[in-house]
């Protein structure tokens, strides 16, 4: 059948699908949606599945996509499934850090992988790799929720089918109570609904406190809140409110005012920045003595943080009325301080809150206390309960074992009221529902664990994650990982589900070999022999503080080269290899040329990688192997413009809008889809800005522009920088600009990293610090992930901030570093981690602290003549690129891939051309005078197409008794530029000894420090 509209528009969610990539705006066509509803009136839930097609019709080759999907508020994804062959393949429940691993090593292995992940709150996504052009692909996924209708908008040329079934069960439902039965998971579940029931009796409070949240996501036309608001104060007459706005820092803004200074006040808000709800106990506590506490906000934190529940609150009551809502963390947060979540007019929050306060059953003494009894219910008979009702009632469920009847009794201010259900009559659900039974338990199971656990002040993280593994069901511990052939699962070490294809060759596999040893597997430990490496590295450092001039060392850096030396590829650091002579480039280039696309494209672009167009400029040696080398670079430049999109694993994701736009936009506002970068567009924008710095008009043509560019990351960090290099003092100002990328509906790691970094550099590190670790829940099997916590950590230990926990965590991540295995383009990264765990090993020894070598790492790997004079360190947040740290010496030399070595004793470690860095410059005298520090932009093999440039990062740490650091961002947006990025004094001894330089008293850079 058609698409049929829906009673309630703004309930409706357009569907997109987008690949990753710059040049892939809406490269996947939804060629088919069948929406199909399983309703149990019974107990007013309903199991939907919604089948897919999809076709990627513009990007040729393989390509990661993934589809952002809102589902309705309290909704999760609980079955996943690809058609492949014929057979349809279901997703198998891991923890959700597992499961990001293993997507990224199936990825890297070139294997067919997919998974189902909650983003945060009501926000999923699907990943799928790969995605043929023009072949389509079909995958299905069950969701259960209490509204039957459809929920989503699609694209007007997608072939929408709705089909229900029958609901002749009606009556047989009503008559049983509101109770059904059903097998499911191996065992019999029951389910009983209980109708809210409201307490009779008004207690109007006399002071209430309004938190409004005033982050970038929840600006929007909020008249339906301020009539509601306007309906409340009449029923209070004699009610004051004081209103606090809070983002990612938090002020009272009145006292004890009326509701029109409430309105006028929230409506002359400008709505910036991310979102801390770590925040809200300290508010609270500001607050003080209220009768009541009402609460503005979607209850999505920019980290997925969960909400902990204040000490001692006062009621706090949530209004949600936002198309993505985290209702898990605000349910919680009502639940246990007494609160209502407030679904429509906040009047209910006038009225006591409906508990649960007994469940009673037909078991016998013996099987009552039996622990180990097959029936199993929540809430749990066997306790005193006050449990909290909400609006939509409440579900009495479980496994039924040998209890037949079951009674609950509410109670609602001064009313009583009893409901009784006999399960020996209850509706049986055919197979098809069933299931919905299990996650009905599962998900009430789940809801009261979150809660207690915020109640308590007590992380049951572990018990939510086994609820989720058992029964099956997205959740922010657990993803639905689909995998498809058995070595897949053996290799990963997840057992395979019967109902698998593959299960009989997985468990076929188990007899013959057992589970395998993931020792030397991607973001595994290392094996004795891949850690022999490290130790070579080790050595190799040690040798160079004993003699950090080499007798033959020569600067180079003048005068012409011949083709076989230096040069891109040449300089590669420890253990390189020799550059390529003119006779093979000339070879390579004609095979360039020869080769039919798409070889010739990937012939180009890896002698374009590994040549740099640099030495052929002054070598008049190797003319014709330059001519063909410049031809073929510029066919490379052309190729990977054509294949950006099939190499780019960052960008836009799908998102499911409110209204069908794009934008996601919402009566109340809403969280965005992202919008990929256009080259130069900043450049129209910045110029508008920096003309308001000079006429002080930067609030209102900065809002102007935030409104036209408000899905765009490009345009913040833009926009935050402008701001921070003309006003310093306003860096407050521009790290809340900053954070509005958090706001963007997605959890896009390059996008942190570059967030992250720039918070440093604002002198918000604390925040930086936050942002940063969630970068390493979300990539964990990236060695920059780790190091990046380490290197924020080392901020404040470096510059004379001594806390031992920070030390000893910032310790871990280097370990983690050291020791466990990375993709092949991470190669030597141990390199730069060698070097700061000695700087920090250093620290702590300062500071008298002991047993801190990590007892993972040999001491061999110690290098006991270690002394950091000059460490420069350049790090950047896009993965698959190039850029190049310069380093020119006071004596004019310039060190960099092409002369890694100066008479000094500079040393520049590896060339890093394909991943994240970093590239360390290290000198362990350093004369007095200036080091002029640049980065060049040489090429990047995945460009960001969310925010339109890659942020390189520079840290330069002084040694010595009074070190000096500094940390600064810059972005680089063109291929082969060149920017001085930093230059840093070396003072000279003003006594003798020592041989080097000697650092001068510490002066930081403005706003280039670490976590104050």
């Amino acid at each position: 059948m058609t698409q049929q509209p829906c009673e309630l528009e703004e309930d409706r969610f357009a569907v997109t699908f987008h690949s990753f990539g710059e040049a892939t705006a809406l490269p996947m066509h939804i060629q088919k949606a069948s929406f199909q509803v399983f309703p149990v009136v019974a107990i007013a839930q309903n199991l939907v599945r919604l089948d897919l097609t999809v076709v990627n019709n513009v990007v040729e080759g393989d390509i990661a996509a993934k589809l952002r999907m809102p589902l309705p508020a309290g909704a999760t994804i609980c079955r996943f499934e690809f058609l492949r062959e014929g057979q349809w393949y279901p997703a198998v429940p891991v923890l959700a850090k597992k499961a990001k691993e293993v997507v990224y090593k199936e990825k890297e292995k070139g294997r067919k992988v997919a998974a189902a992940a909650q983003v945060q709150g009501n926000v999923f996504e699907i990943e799928v790799f790969p995605l043929k052009y023009k072949s389509p692909s079909q995958c299905r996924l069950w969701y259960s929720h209490g509204d039957p209708r459809l929920p989503f908008n699609f694209d007007s040329n997608t072939e929408v089918e709705i089909k229900r079934q029958q609901e002749q069960d009606a009556e047989t439902a009503a008559e049983a109570l509101g109770a059904c039965i059903g097998d499911c998971f191996g065992q019999r579940h029951f389910a009983c609904h209980v109708p809210f029931v409201q307490a009779p009796e008004v207690q109007a409070p006399r002071r209430i406190a309004v938190l409004w949240d005033t982050s970038g996501s929840q600006e929007g036309d909020h008249s339906r809140r301020f009539e509601r608001l306007r309906g409340l104060a009449g029923q209070c007459p004699s009610a004051t409110f004081d209103v606090w706005t809070f983002g990612i820092s938090f002020r009272r803004e009145l006292e004890a005012v009326g509701v029109d200074e409430v309105i006028a006040i929230v409506m002359a808000i400008a709505y910036d920045g991310g979102t801390d709800l770590t925040l809200v106990p300290s508010i609270v506590a500001a607050v003080g003595p209220v009768d009541a506490i009402l609460l503005f906000s979607d209850g999505m934190d920019s980290l997925d943080r969960r909400l902990q529940v204040p000490e001692a609150a006062s009621p706090i009551h949530a209004v949600v009325d936002h198309p993505n809502v985290n209702l898990s963390n605000l349910s919680s947060l009502c639940l246990a301080t007494g609160g209502h979540l407030l679904k429509g007019d906040y009047l209910p929050m006038l009225r006591p809150q409906t508990l649960l306060t007994h469940v009673e059953t037909d078991q016998d003494d013996e099987a009552f206390f039996d622990t180990e009894s097959s029936f199993k219910c929540c809430p749990d008979h066997r306790l005193r309960l006050q449990w909290p009702v909400g609006q939509e009632g409440l579900w009495l469920c479980g496994t039924l074992g040998d209890v037949s009847k079951l009674s609950g009794k509410l109670t609602a201010g001064g009313l009583t009221k009893e409901f009784h259900f006999d399960l020996s009559t209850a509706q049986v659900l055919q197979s098809s529902a069933a299931p919905l039974l299990g996650y009905l338990f599962a998900r009430e199971q789940y809801k009261a664990v979150q809660r207690d656990g915020a109640a308590m002040g007590v992380d049951l993280t572990s018990v939510c994650a086994e609820l989720a593994t058992r029964y099956g069901f997205c959740s922010s511990e657990a993803t639905l990982l689909m995998l498809y052939d058995a070595c897949q699962f053996t290799e990963n070490q997840i057992d395979c589900p019967k109902d698998h294809p593959a299960h009989a060759a997985w468990k076929a596999s188990q007899v013959l070999s057992g589970p395998p040893d993931l020792t030397g597997d991607l973001g595994q430990p290392k094996t004795k022999q891949q850690m022999e490496i490290v130790t070579t590295l080790a050595q190799q450092l040690n040798t160079y503080m004993k003699q950090p001039i080499l007798p033959t060392e020569v600067e180079g850096g003048s005068g012409s080269r011949a083709c076989g030396g230096g040069g891109k590829g040449g300089g590669k650091g420890l253990g390189a290899a020799p550059r390529m002579g003119a006779a093979p480039r000339m070879a390579m280039a004609r095979l360039c040329r020869a080769a039919p696309p798409p070889q010739a494209a990937e012939n180009c672009m890896a002698m374009a990688r590994s040549e740099s167009e640099d030495d052929c400029e002054d070598s008049a040696m190797c003319g014709a192997a330059c001519e063909a080398e410049a031809e073929c670079m510029a066919m490379a430049s052309e190729s990977e413009e054509g294949c950006m999109a099939m190499d780019n694993e960052d960008g836009c994701h799908a998102s499911l809008s409110r209204d069908g736009s794009e934008d996601g936009g919402s009566v109340s506002g809403g969280r965005k889809d992202c919008e990929s970068y256009v080259q130069g567009k900043e450049q129209g924008y910045l110029e508008v800005l920096r003309k308001a710095l000079t006429n002080d008009s930067w609030p209102e043509a900065y809002k102007q522009l935030r409104g036209e560019n408000s899905a765009s990351p490009s345009f913040f960090l833009y926009s935050a920088d402008l701001l921070l290099s003309h006003l310093p003092q306003n860096a407050e100002v521009a790290a809340r600009i900053c954070t509005n990328c958090l706001e963007i509906n997605l959890q896009d790691a390059q996008m942190m990293r570059s967030t992250g970094y720039f918070l440093i550099k604002a002198g918000q590190a604390p925040l930086a610090l936050a942002v940063l670790d969630r970068v390493r829940e979300i990539a964990p099997v990236e060695p920059q992930s780790f190091l990046d916590g380490a290197l924020v950590r080392a901020l404040d230990l470096l510059s004379g901030k001594i806390c031992e926990a920070q030390l000893r965590k910032a310790l871990e991540l280097i370990v983690v570093v050291l020791t466990h295995l990375w993709a092949d383009r991470f190669q030597e990264i141990e390199w730069p981690a060698l070097i700061l765990l000695q700087m920090l090993i250093q620290v702590g020894d300062r500071e008298g602290i002991k047993d801190l070598w990590p007892a993972a790492l040999d001491t061999t790997l110690r290098s006991s003549e270690f002394s950091a004079g000059l460490v420069v360190w350049l790090g950047w947040d896009t993965d698959n690129t190039d850029i190049d740290l310069h380093v020119v010496e006071p004596s004019g030399n310039e060190v960099y891939y092409s002369n890694p070595r100066s008479s000094i004793g500079g040393h520049l470690s590896k060339d890093f051309t394909q991943g994240y860095g970093p590239e360390v410059y290290l000198c362990k005298n350093p004369p007095a005078g200036q080091y002029t520090v640049k980065a060049k932009y040489y090429a990047s093999h995945q460009r960001s197409s969310l925010t339109g440039a890659t942020s390189a990062v520079i840290w330069a740490l002084q040694g010595g008794p009074h070190p000096e650091l500094k940390f600064d961002t810059v972005r680089l947006d063109r291929n082969k530029e060149m920017m001085d990025v930093m230059k840093v004094s070396v003072a000279g001894c003003s006594g003798g000894g020592g041989g080097g330089g000697c650092s001068q008293p510490r002066q930081f850079h403005p706003h280039s420090f670490g976590i104050h």
